[in-house]
């Protein structure tokens, strides 16, 4: 009922502000009004109920009373056990604390500004919806308050994500900026900046609003994946993708990116000429924001109006003199953007081309960062083509180059350095040029040799240099890696033992070689595409990239194709970087086998850096996805490369420190790229049990490698960490690790007690020794003085049987690794033997079976792991195995219940020897027996003492036995 407050004077209309005031005076006279604190104070406490079903409830209840005043979620108590749930354990309670909040960001900016930092942290969690959601609630805040002083950190926030793994995150940081910077107003823009400027005030604001986000970024790189993408607007949907993007849509994106570069250029002028100091340069992010549009599309900086105008306006901030990082940058961009656009005008200004070729000249010779004089270099090539002066130029510097590297006298080192840089970069862009201009010996042929002499050099500056310039001749002339003699010194290069330097610019050569080929098959694809018609580009298949009819690219990889996965596990950070980009971009053109590098990006998936992890999964996921029979039957190569690539790292490290800290923080990471490669197969039942398997068999003897104790340690590891989600999965881990119980712990304990009672008959014991066994069934001799001295004159066996023995002693730790990982996992799902015995391979998972997971660490360092070296500690080791296998008698007697064996044949005790006992036993059934009746001799050690739970055993007699 809506009721009107009349003043009881005038009559008039009361203002709403206060009936508003009038009606809260009211009503907290009213029983819920009095109690609203308890029940919020009890809405609060249930946000941190032990289950996530009810946390989320209680989000909701909390919703319903924010629906009614926003101005709630302003409260300090309401904030922080909202903030509280953002840190959730659960994805779906995360998720609806956001929704909380983000409701009412539009309508109440002032509430979006208290939760800002705490939502913003939410963009890196690990859930997909809730990184989802918490870019959309900072979209709508920057949206919704054009005032927010914190838009410049939620921009960088945001365009954080736009290389997520998830394509659907991708695409949703394209659409958001697409939304604030590159979608055009539905109002008419009449509102101009002014000082004759043709740019709208709204587009100057996006353009300073991009300025100030790339300030504080340290690169332009995700800048420029998101102009890409919206130029193409390749973020919309699969169906609007299908009935095909709207051509009006495009051409306003471009006119949209056309009107920001021209403010640019508009505010470079501005700022330069208001700056008095030449040393900083305050047009710089303007020039970064200028080239990333640039690198996109050269044609956004060749306006119908007047094409040349960039290189006009650009080309006298050439002739600064001043020589550091910020001028350097400035500089780099500035050329670039000129010579990206140089090619696309029909008739430049001759006279700025003759000053530009003097410019590019004065800089060559004598500035003194290197990425400027390499952007120079590529830039007067590229006026090459258009300018006799500039032909002439780059032939003028080749041979002065050439002619101070080659004499003799000039041993200024710095000098040498410069000009072999130089002189690369020249053979690299100016090669083709230089062939035509010049009809002697080819430059690059005559350089060749020059390069090998300062790579045989003792100084590793020069060597470095020197290989990088080898490179870029390379780049230009790629046939010439087949070459013998270039090949020795590139495989050298890239050796395991070379200088990490050297080895460091080998990688990089070939890498800049596959982005460049890469390139140029996308420049090819699309002349072939405008040159003879988009069906022709449809229907063609591009060769792989600087192939030809020969397929050269292809060859060099293969060549390299080794010693490139092997640097992908080398202990240099910067160099495993660099050799997992060549193999992403190698997958990406099918140059080689996808199967071969699985087991590499494996072991990657545990690389303690973080770039590496992430670029290692992405590329599994892919070949999971197209490969899936190759992607699984590498799996377990790729657990011992891992094993091989993080104990490789470890002793790279000198300090102890630093080998302990790093210890801790590889097992971290080791445990979740496993884990995330699991992940990947967990879906289907056969991959997952063929992944286990692939594991656990490195368990198993026979294979022909015999694996480390401390690798089967760590497989033991991995498989007791294993993010399982159904009871189905430990099942089968346990079934897998029965089955190799069944076949071979008894031939095993037979070996073992053999060596054992060959032991005792070989050596001689002092008597009054004490036994105990510790809670991990771990066997020790003590003493009354506590020492092994005790056991006295202990004869050292035979090489020959100690090493058959310590072969036997390997396989017991395999086995007995396996009843710890069985037992770890049966107290951590809550697995009864019934259970385990009910499993079977054939009756598919039931369907709502009750699945839980106790927090309990596996911990396998109460195995005794040191390798026995005389007669004494091969008796402990047969006890501790045998002590092993009655701790797990009532789950593995039952397994193996339905095995029979055939009763040993009576033999006369006089003539039984020591045999070796083949196949498997059932339980411990001769326990029970005498070491007397097995091996006839007599009794000289009794531990049938020791019970199946462990404890101490009291002293024995031991009786002395002589040959």
């Amino acid at each position: 009922m809506k009721v009107i407050l009349r003043c009881s004077e005038g009559k008039q209309r009361m203002s709403r502000n206060w009936a508003k005031k009038i009606c809260l005076v009211l009503g907290q006279n009213h029983s819920f009004s009095r109690g609203f604190d308890t029940i919020l104070t009890h809405l609060l406490a249930s946000l941190r109920e032990g289950s996530s079903i009810l946390r989320a409830k209680a989000l909701r209840a909390v919703s319903a009373i924010v629906e009614a005043d926003p101005e709630v979620l302003c409260d300090e108590r309401v904030q922080a056990a909202v903030e509280g749930r953002f840190c959730d354990s659960a994805i779906s309670v995360r998720e609806a604390a956001l929704e909380l909040v983000g409701r009412y960001i539009a309508s109440h900016p002032d509430v979006g500004l208290k939760y800002f930092e705490k939502v913003s942290e939410r963009i890196k969690d690990t859930g997909v919806s809730v990184r989802k959601r918490a870019i959309k609630i900072i979209r709508d805040l920057c949206s919704s308050n054009s005032s927010f002083l914190g838009a410049t950190n939620a921009f960088i926030e945001i365009i954080s994500r736009v290389t997520d793994e998830e394509s659907s995150v991708q695409d949703l940081v394209c659409k958001t900026f697409y939304e604030l910077w590159f979608e055009e107003p539905s109002e008419c823009q009449t509102e101009y900046v002014g000082d004759g400027s043709s740019v709208p005030l709204e587009v100057a604001i996006k353009t300073e609003q991009i300025v100030d986000m790339l300030r504080k970024m340290p690169n332009h790189h995700l800048l420029v994946n998101i102009i890409k993408r919206n130029l193409v607007l390749d973020f919309l949907p699969q169906s609007a993708k299908a009935s095909g993007i709207n051509a009006v849509s495009l051409a306003s994106v471009r006119r949209r990116c056309e009107l920001i570069c021209k403010r640019l250029l508009e505010r470079i002028l501005q700022v330069e000429e208001g700056n008095g100091d030449e040393e900083d340069v305050y047009a710089l992010p303007y020039v970064l924001v200028l080239h990333s549009f640039c690198l996109v599309d050269p044609t956004l900086c060749t306006p119908s109006t007047d094409p040349s105008q960039f290189i006009v306006t650009l080309q006298p901030y050439l002739k600064n003199q001043v020589n550091n990082k910020s001028l350097a940058q400035f500089l780099e961009s500035t050329i670039s953007i000129i010579d990206a656009v140089l090619p696309l005008l029909r008739k430049p200004p001759q006279n700025v081309i003759e000053e530009l070729v003097q410019d590019l000249k004065h800089l060559i010779t004598r500035h003194t960062f290197l990425t400027v004089v390499h952007t120079c270099i590529k830039c007067l090539c590229s006026l090459s083509k258009m300018s006799e002066k500039a032909a002439s130029l780059v032939e003028q510097l080749f041979q002065s180059f050439f002619r101070h590297l080659n004499s003799p006298n000039f041993d200024n080192k710095q000098g040498i350095e410069r000009f072999l840089f130089c002189i690369g970069i020249l053979l690299r862009y100016g090669n083709e040029f230089m062939l035509t201009h010049n009809g002697q010996q080819p430059h690059i042929f005559k350089c060749l040799w020059l390069l090998k002499k300062y790579l045989l050099q003792e100084d590793f500056g020069l060597k470095v240099r020197a290989l990088q310039a080898l490179g870029y001749a390379l780049i230009a002339k790629p046939e010439y890696m087949l070459n013998e003699d270039v090949g020795k010194i590139l495989e050298g290069a890239l050796g395991s033992d070379a200088d990490p330097r050297i080895k460091m610019q080998a990688v990089q050569n070939l890498y800049e070689y596959l982005l460049d080929a890469e390139t140029q098959l996308g420049n090819d694809t699309i002349t072939d595409t405008s040159t003879h018609g988009p069906e022709y580009g449809k229907s063609s298949v591009p060769v792989a990239a600087g192939a030809g009819d020969t397929n050269i690219c292809g060859g060099i990889i293969q060549l390299y194709w080794s010693v490139i996965l092997e640097r992908c596990l080398d202990v240099i950070d910067r160099v495993r970087e660099s050799a997992l980009k060549i193999v992403e971009i190698v997958l990406r053109q099918g140059l080689v086998h996808p199967m071969t590098c699985v087991p590499y990006l494996v072991a990657l998936e545990s690389d303690p850096l973080e770039i590496n992890a992430k670029l290692a999964h992405q590329l599994l996921m892919n070949m999971n996805e197209k490969y899936p029979s190759f992607f699984e039957c590498r799996l377990g190569d790729g657990l011992q490369m891992s094993f091989k690539f993080i104990q490789s790292i470890a002793k790279n490290l000198v300090t102890h420190n630093a080998r302990a800290n790093f210890d801790a923080v590889a097992i971290a990471h080791i445990k979740q790229g496993i884990s995330r490669i699991y992940r990947l197969i967990r879906g289907n039942r056969n991959s997952r049990n063929k992944f286990i398997h692939s594991i656990v068999r490195k368990f198993e003897s026979g294979h022909g490698i015999v694996p480390s104790v401390s690798f089967l340690q760590y497989c033991a590891e991995i498989l007791a960490t294993l993010p399982f989600t159904s009871l189905d999965e430990p099942l089968y881990l346990i079934y897998d690790i029965n089955r190799i119980i069944q076949v071979r712990a008894g031939a095993l304990e037979a070996n073992l007690k053999m060596w054992s009672c060959f032991a005792q008959r070989n050596s001689v014991i002092v008597t009054d020794v004490n036994y105990e066994m510790n809670e991990g069934s771990a066997l020790h001799y003590s003493s009354k003085q506590n020492d092994m001295s005790d056991i006295g004159c202990i004869s050292v066996p035979s090489e020959e049987n100690l090493q058959k023995f310590q072969a036997d002693w390997h396989d017991s730790i395999a086995l007995q690794l396996l009843l710890k990982l069985k037992r770890h996992l049966k107290i951590v799902y809550g697995l009864n033997d019934e259970k385990c015995q009910a499993f079977s391979l054939k009756e598919h998972p039931k369907a709502g079976e009750s699945f839980c997971r106790q927090n309990v660490p596996f911990n396998s360092s109460d195995i005794s792991t040191s390798s026995p070296t005389n007669y004494g500690e091969m008796l402990q080791k047969y006890q501790e195995f045998k002590a092993a296998l009655k701790e797990d008698t009532m789950d593995y007697a039952t397994y193996t219940s339905s095995i029979k064996r055939k009763a040993p044949r009576p033999t006369p005790r006089s003539s039984r020897k020591p045999t070796m006992v083949r196949g498997a036993r059932g339980d411990d059934e001769d326990d029970d027996e005498s070491d007397e009746d097995w091996v006839g001799v007599p009794r000289k050690l009794d531990f049938s003492g020791i019970n199946s739970n462990g404890g101490r055993v009291t002293r024995q007699r031991v009786q002395v036995c002589s040959n």
